[in-house]
């Protein structure tokens, strides 16, 4: 009997359809980091002017490595700290800290939205008596993440956010899982995990145990890159290591499931 269900945020929940221009997004983070250099009296000169460039390029290779490794969730803040190091510039770790925060942009300044239905489905399955949490792969947590909840109007509805830079371990690895069972007090079976990625969200959850669905976003799997993940070793794309239980395009499809049929 399904009691909880856990929710992948980007491109579930969330997505980017008004994205900035890159120009933009390069202008602010430089404007940004800048502002905070100058608080600690170095001016962004030299090498030291492309700090934050080089910062997005060390977050990319090291959550790549990760996600393709061992699955530990990378230390941040101290790459931030490694990046400015290397430049010659030596900071506190509550410096690092603070820079790592900087670099972070924010959904909100991005342009992220909800997609449509979004907050009726969330809150249809609240009101319904389930059990709400999320499991997401994120490189900031804390309040900041929170805030950016609360500003979409759905953080009172989440019961547990399992963070990957705050539990430690990414997507697909069980571990992320089993912090938000553990937090909610249910059982593998029991649970319903939603999310667009074949790999981190219905291969992770069905290797536990848990029920998967798979919000396709309207995209094909012919030439899809994720079903090409999820493909037996021998690289046949019509055996797929883990299939999703169920497909949904939208999240409101979630509340004509049979899954939730007795709500």
């Amino acid at each position: 009997m399904i009691q909880a269900v856990l929710f992948d945020l980007g491109d579930t929940l969330w997505h980017f359809p008004q994205m900035p221009p890159i120009e933009v997004i390069r202008g602010e983070t430089v404007h940004r980091i800048s502002d905070l250099l100058r608080t600690w009296g170095v001016e962004p000169a030299g090498e030291i002017f492309f700090l934050g460039r080089d910062i997005r390029a060390a977050i990319e290779k090291a959550t790549d490595d990760a996600y393709w490794g061992d699955l530990t969730s990378p230390d941040y803040t101290a790459l931030a700290g490694r990046v400015a190091a290397e430049k010659g510039l030596s900071i506190t770790g509550a410096q690092a800290e603070e820079l790592w925060r900087t670099w972070n942009l924010g959904g909100v300044f991005l342009g992220r939205q909800l997609y449509p239905g979004v907050a009726e489905t969330l809150r249809w399955l609240k009101e319904r008596g389930y059990r709400i949490g999320s499991v997401t792969n994120r490189g900031l947590g804390g309040e900041p993440f929170r805030e950016e909840l609360r500003h979409h109007g759905v953080l009172h509805i989440f019961e547990v956010l399992s963070i990957s830079c705050e539990v430690g371990y990414l997507k697909p690895h069980p571990r992320i899982f089993e912090h938000a069972l553990e937090a909610l007090g249910v059982d593998p079976a029991d649970t319903v995990m939603v999310g667009d990625s074949l790999r981190a969200d219905v291969a992770g959850a069905r290797a536990l145990g848990m029920t998967a669905v798979w919000k396709r976003n309207h995209v094909s799997a012919r030439g899809d890159p994720e079903r090409d993940m999820a493909t037996s070793e021998d690289g046949d794309a019509s055996q797929p290591l883990m299939a999703p239980d169920f497909v949904v395009e939208d999240l409101w499809e979630l509340t004509s499931l049979p899954l939730f049929a007795g709500a």
